[in-house]
């Protein structure tokens, strides 16, 4: 006999946001009022797993992409031994965007993910942070977020000298067996 499927919780809310239709990407999540720095606009939540099973997931999302179906990373680092996977219905964070200037951040607290208001974010504006992608596949993951520090590719700010190289790199090569 078969255990029934629980219900999902449901999703979750929070007084400073609602939800839209994003210019960056699908849906997204904007100021439901003004929001000072330093709040806790939203917690991001999801199911917790094993760096195993993070890995699994990894290699079934690469192949998904590799087929043109979705490719969004949902996954965040708890500790040396959890992390959190928030690909489920009841993540309403899940929708805050990437952007190369964000006005919110993300941490860790107490075992709990949030996105964090990084500056006084206006009535209406999108909420978006700097996902911090690692710089190994940053070709895999394009960036829309029109900021002006924006690289093209969404990879942790830390990491973006490397990838205007990379393309500067690429550039070089492309003209000069162009010109051969």
């Amino acid at each position: 006999m078969t255990k029934p499927k629980a219900p999902s919780p449901a999703p979750t809310t929070s007084e400073w946001v609602r939800r839209g239709r994003s210019k960056i990407h699908g849906g997204g999540l904007y100021a439901a009022k003004a929001i000072p720095k330093g709040t806790r606009v939203i917690e991001y939540v999801g199911e917790r797993i094993s760096k195993a099973e993070a890995l699994r997931r990894e290699e079934q999302r690469i192949a998904a992409r590799a087929q043109g179906q979705d490719g969004c990373v949902y996954v965040f680092e708890l500790n040396q031994r959890i992390d959190l996977d928030g690909d489920v219905s009841w993540n309403t964070a899940r929708l805050a965007n990437h952007s190369c200037d964000g006005n919110c951040e993300t941490d860790v607290i107490r075992g709990k993910v949030w996105i964090i208001a990084v500056r006084d974010i206006a009535e209406g504006e999108e909420i978006t942070y700097d996902y911090g992608f690692d710089f190994k596949d940053w070709h895999l993951h394009p960036c829309l977020c029109g900021s002006e520090k924006c690289v093209g590719y969404i990879v942790h700010s830390l990491h973006r000298w490397r990838v205007r190289r990379a393309l500067k790199t690429q550039r070089v090569k492309i003209q000069w067996w162009f010109f051969r």
